[in-house]
């Protein structure tokens, strides 16, 4: 009888079995993981979700924080602002399409609620010895702004012993360049004993004040190759015309080779969560963006629970900007240190 022939077995490899089976797998170790590490560490305090992380136009998250700056962890608290104060304070921008809101009358009797005004001669009354002049002393300007220039000024005659700093110009209240409105921006000059005077030109030993202008809060206020951002009232760029801004916005401006023009727009990229982070010496500062409540009278925003310094000002168009104190430094050195000082006269 022939021999039947045994058939071989078929095994066939379910790879789709596998690949199912791998997965699962995966993520159960993947939600394992998850598990203990939040266990371990606790969940980071996330600010209000009225103010998500704001993203540059191309998608791009903003870069808030530069290399080597870390930020603390931070709880919030919310505070409110008058929805009409967008037209003061340090970062107002004043031009021919954002005119300038302040009562000339009322700044000059000293009942303006948008400035404390004050002559160059309150300062000087003060002193033993003065270390720069004024045209005319009876040019005044945002008390904090002069406070700020004193120790500014102040600060040049201590690292070169030069004295030949004259202010020419502060507020006016019917100024044809607009800025000098606020009572935030000044001219000044050079006006030796021997020798011809000059507008401030920052060459020889007078670079000073330029390379430290940041550390007393002032800028350029129309820096050379930003034409373009200004308005008809400015022909040109001017060496010797500086505004007060705040020291945390002031050495970002300079930092980044801006003009007033372009940080208020750049800031509007930030938010309370996404800080602007600025380091100066070993005080950090943030700085971010609030967009004003049209439909209140009321405007509501985060601000860090650190129980440090920190300043809220409109930019005259349609927010606000918060600089904050990221560190006790910070706190310590939000203004030149005798912009409070009392003043006699």
């Amino acid at each position: 009888m022939a021999e039947k022939k045994k058939k071989k077995k078929s095994y066939h490899v379910r790879y789709d079995r596998i690949a199912f089976t791998a997965i699962i797998l995966a993520v159960m170790i993947l939600m394992l993981t998850s598990c203990i590490s939040s266990c371990v560490k606790g969940e980071k305090p996330q600010a209000p979700d009225s103010f998500p992380v704001n993203s540059l136009e191309d998608g791009r998250e903003a870069d808030s924080s530069p290399e080597g700056i870390s930020t603390p962890e931070m709880n919030y608290a919310t505070i409110s602002k008058n929805s009409e104060d967008i037209h003061k304070g340090d970062l107002i921008l004043v031009n021919a399409q954002y005119p300038c809101e302040f009562d000339a009358e009322a700044v000059m009797n000293g009942t303006s609620p948008d400035m404390t005004f004050i002559t160059i001669k309150n300062i000087l009354d003060t002193k033993d010895e003065t270390h720069y002049t004024a045209s005319d002393y009876e040019v005044g300007l945002d008390r904090t702004t002069a406070y700020s220039m004193d120790a500014w000024f102040e600060g040049f005659y201590s690292a070169t012993g030069n004295s030949d700093l004259r202010i020419t110009n502060g507020y006016e209240a019917g100024a044809g360049d607009l800025d000098f409105r606020t009572g935030r921006t000044l001219s000044f000059g050079t006006y030796p004993e021997t020798g011809s005077s000059n507008f401030y030109v920052p060459e020889d030993i007078y670079s000073w004040l330029d390379q430290h202008s940041a550390e007393y809060g002032f800028i350029v206020r129309y820096p050379e190759g930003k034409d373009e951002y200004f308005d008809s009232t400015i022909t040109s760029h001017r060496t010797a015309t500086y505004r007060y801004v705040g020291i945390a916005p002031a050495v970002y401006i300079k930092e980044h080779n801006m003009c007033l023009e372009e940080f208020l727009e750049t800031v509007k990229n930030y938010s309370v969560d996404n800080m602007i982070t600025v380091q100066n010496g070993d005080s950090i500062y943030g700085m971010y963006y609030v967009p004003v409540n049209n439909s209140s009278p009321q405007t509501g925003f985060s601000i860090p629970a650190n129980d440090l310094e920190y300043e809220v000002s409109g930019n005259n168009m349609d927010g606000f900007v918060v600089t904050v104190a990221l560190n006790e430094s910070a706190s310590n050195h939000f203004r030149p240190a005798h912009v409070y000082e009392d003043i006699e006269g």
